[in-house]
C-alpha cells in the first residue's frame, strides 16, 4: 500500500513541475519520452481520475496514440488506487487528436459516458459494472479496437481498499465488445472470431462450490464453461457440459 501511495504522490509532484525539461543520463535515451498529464473534468462513479501518459515519439517528432506506459490514478472520498496499463493500450480515443505533445503538457478531457444500454462501452475509456454478479461494481478499462476484427477489448479490475486487482480468470481474461451479460441467469457469453470466418462462442455460468474455511464449510463462486459453439473450417459443432466433461452434441450438423 505504501508503494501505491508513493506512486500516487510521484504523479502529483510531476504534474506540478510542468516546465521541467526531460533529460536522462547518456545511454538511457530510450526513457527520454514526453510526459503528458491528463485530468478528466467530471468525477466518474465518485472518482477523480488523472493520468500520466508517455506516448511513443516517431522519427519526425510526432507523438502516437499509444505509449511506453500510462498510469491511471483514481481517487474518491474513501479510496485511492493507481493502475499501470500496457504499452499498446489506447487509454482514450481522444489520444488520436494530440500528435504534437511536449514534455509536461497538461490536458483536460471530457469523460465520455457509456450508453444506458451498454455494459461494455464502445467509446468510454473506462466504466463501472458488476460483471461477476457479486453485488459490487468492478472497474472496466477499454482498449480501443484491440480485439478481433477491430472490436474493443476490456480489462476488469476488482476494486479493493487502496489497490485494484486485475481479474485474469475466464471469462474476464478475454472480453470483447460482443460479450453478453445475463445477471438473472448469472451467465456471460463471449464471442470471438478467427481466420477464415471462424467463430467461437463460449457460455460461462456462475456456480457455487462447497469448500472448507478452517473448520467450517463455506461456499465459493466460480464461472464455469458450460457450452461451446464453434464454427470453423472443420464445420459447426457444439459442446455441452455434463458433469466434469464437455460432450459434443451429436445432432448438430
Amino acid at each position: 500500500m505504501k508503494a501505491i501511495l508513493l506512486l500516487a504522490t510521484t504523479i502529483t509532484l510531476l504534474a506540478c513541475n510542468q516546465q521541467r525539461h526531460s533529460t536522462v543520463p547518456q545511454e538511457f535515451e530510450c526513457f527520454n519520452s514526453p510526459r503528458a498529464f491528463i485530468k478528466y473534468k467530471q468525477p466518474i462513479n465518485g472518482y477523480t481520475v488523472k493520468a500520466m501518459w508517455l506516448p511513443y515519439v516517431s522519427q519526425d517528432g510526432t507523438t502516437g496514440e499509444t505509449g511506453l506506459t500510462t498510469l491511471l490514478h483514481f481517487k474518491s472520498a474513501d479510496n485511492e488506487f493507481t493502475i499501470n496499463l500496457e504499452a499498446k493500450h489506447i487509454i482514450d480515443t481522444l489520444c488520436y487528436h494530440y500528435p504534437h505533445l511536449k514534455d509536461g503538457d497538461v490536458l483536460y478531457w471530457d469523460y465520455i459516458p457509456k450508453d444506458s444500454n451498454e455494459v461494455l462501452p464502445n467509446y468510454s475509456p473506462f466504466s463501472f459494472y458488476d460483471v461477476d454478479f457479486d453485488g459490487k461494481e468492478e472497474l472496466l478499462i477499454m482498449n480501443y479496437q484491440n480485439g478481433s476484427y477491430c472490436n474493443n477489448t476490456y480489462k476488469v479490475y476488482k476494486i479493493h481498499e487502496y489497490y485494484a486487482e486485475l481479474m485474469t480468470d475466464e471469462p474476464f481474461n478475454h472480453l470483447e465488445t460482443s460479450t453478453k451479460f445475463d445477471s438473472i441467469n448469472k451467465t456471460i457469453i463471449t464471442t470471438s472470431t478467427g481466420g477464415q470466418g471462424s467463430v467461437y462462442t463460449y457460455t460461462y455460468q456462475l456456480k457455487g462450490y462447497e469448500t472448507m474455511y478452517g473448520d467450517s464449510p463455506m461456499t465459493v463462486s466460480k464461472f464455469e464453461l458450460v457450452k461451446a459453439d464453434i464454427t470453423d473450417n472443420k464445420g459447426h459443432r457444439v459442446y455441452q457440459r455434463k458433469g466434469d466433461k464437455l460432450e459434443r452434441l451429436s445432432n448438430i450438423r
